[in-house]
Formats: C-alpha cells, sequence, structure tokens
C-alpha cells in the first residue's frame, strides 16, 4: 500500500509540474507567450471603401449589418456600455473589456469604431469589434 501511494503522488508530482512548466516565465516559454500576443496584435484586411456611416445611417439598417463610424463616447452607462454621438443624433455601443486593448478615451477624443448592428424588437445597439482613435494618436 505504502508503494502504490508513493508511486501515486510522485506521477501526480510529475503531472502537475509538467503542466505548470508551461506556462512558466522561463527562457523557452517566454517566446512562445510573446508570439501568441504578437499574433493577437497583429492586423487584418481593410476595406479601403469602409468610410465612416453617420448614427442615421446606421439606425436604418438591419441586424447583423457591419458599420463603422466615427464620434465621441459621451458617458458610460453600464460596464460594457456607452453612449456615442457622431454630433447630430445618439446611440448605444456595446463594448467588452478585450476590444479596448489598452486604450484609454475621453468624451473629447473623437474615436472610430468597428462593429455590428443588434437589433430587436425593443433595442438598437452597435457590439463594437474595434476602437481606434480616429487621428491614430492617443491623446494625451
Amino acid at each position: 500500500m505504502k508503494k502504490f501511494l508513493f508511486l501515486f503522488m510522485a506521477g501526480t508530482f510529475l503531472c502537475g509540474s509538467a503542466e505548470a512548466k508551461h506556462w512558466c516565465q522561463c527562457d523557452e516559454c517566454k517566446p512562445v507567450a510573446e508570439y501568441k500576443m504578437f499574433q493577437a496584435r497583429s492586423g487584418g484586411f481593410v476595406d479601403a471603401d469602409a468610410k465612416p456611416m453617420s448614427i442615421a445611417e446606421v439606425m436604418k439598417l438591419s441586424d447583423d449589418a457591419y458599420v463603422t463610424m466615427s464620434g465621441y463616447i459621451t458617458k458610460r452607462l453600464s460596464d460594457d456600455e456607452y453612449n456615442f454621438t457622431d454630433g447630430n443624433n445618439n446611440v448605444t455601443l456595446e463594448i467588452k473589456g478585450k476590444v479596448w486593448r489598452g486604450l484609454t478615451v475621453t468624451p473629447k477624443d473623437k474615436i472610430i469604431v468597428v462593429g455590428e448592428v443588434d437589433k430587436d424588437l425593443t433595442s438598437f445597439k452597435i457590439e463594437v469589434k474595434s476602437v481606434s482613435m480616429a487621428n491614430g494618436v492617443q491623446a494625451q
């Protein structure tokens, strides 16, 4: 019984340490983690014809339509919902935490959002897929 218990504990220890080594910060694992972070930040296709639309134009679109808009976030409505204006109209944006990618925005910062119309019987909002500064530089 003691041998079985010893072998069981040794096997658990070896398996557990092998799993932990994969995500440690050693020199072998760091390049893998950095490569995965680089892949997440790498670019993709940008449609040259994707010009920002006004909120009035966006409100006429059907559910699941992709849109690009430029304007300002005026206030936070909840954890991931914000009031957005293009100067004439307002719409609610749903922006999940991972979409921000470290970007900090104030009501004075003009931004460009790319997202998808989320329309149902009682609500209309834009589920944002990306946020960027309109001038490409973050204001201080």
